[in-house]
């Protein structure tokens, strides 16, 4: 299934013209693949331990592609996406900030090679930030167990603005930028820094400036 979607055929339905593919029988050493229904029948049989499975298979190939070249640092880049849906399969259903109908998976990306980590399907329904502690967590734990010189860094938007992880990821020693949703706390505790970039862009307020603060 893996050497047919990077073939570009992306449907279940290929499988029937690639049944005797001749390129893909001599890759995979078989005389014959496997045809949709056979494929159908397969997915059918997915469950959480196979899900687990399909982690651990992930993992392996980080191995191998790091054990070619580790790279100096990890940038997790959470996300959450629109994953649209034509049908009316289980859990889908119309997302209002996507305006369109599918399901609401977390996603976890390297930002700096664009690998992608680990991604975990849900229903619409859920808010980007449900369910990602159990979702973020394995991260940490195989790359502190397989990789523990490399230093690990997280980045998200402000769906993930949720003090609980910003506790999990100290204490697992992951540095991290999550970006504050605007509110009336936040203007107020910036309001010097905003009154000193008003003042250094006085003169000129076409230009693009950023200024740096803290507080």
């Amino acid at each position: 299934m893996i050497y047919q979607i990077l073939g570009a055929y992306f449907e279940d339905d290929c499988a029937d013209e690639l049944t005797n593919d001749p390129i893909l029988t001599a890759v995979l050493a078989k005389n014959a693949l496997a045809s949709q229904p056979t494929l159908s029948r397969f997915f059918n049989r997915l469950d959480d331990t196979t899900l687990n499975q399909f982690y651990d298979l992930m993992r392996r190939f980080r191995k191998v592609v790091y054990s070619i070249k580790k790279p100096e640092m990890i940038l997790l880049a959470l996300d959450s996406t629109l994953l649209n849906t034509y049908g009316h399969q289980e859990g889908e259903d119309f997302n209002f900030h996507y305006q369109d109908h599918g399901y609401h998976p977390l996603v976890c990306y390297d930002g700096i090679t664009g690998d992608l980590l680990k991604i975990q399907l849900r229903n619409r329904t859920d808010y980007s930030s449900t369910g990602v502690m159990d979702f973020l967590q394995p991260l940490p734990n195989e790359f502190g167990n397989d990789y523990p010189n490399i230093p690990l860094l997280l980045r998200g938007d402000s769906g993930f603005t949720k003090p609980e992880l910003y506790h999990q990821r100290e204490t697992n020693g992951v540095s991290y930028a999550i970006r504050l949703k605007e509110n009336g706390n936040l203007r107020k505790l910036a309001s010097h820094i905003d009154e000193q970039l008003a003042e250094i862009t006085k003169d000129d307020m076409v230009s693009y400036v950023v200024y740096y603060g803290e507080f």
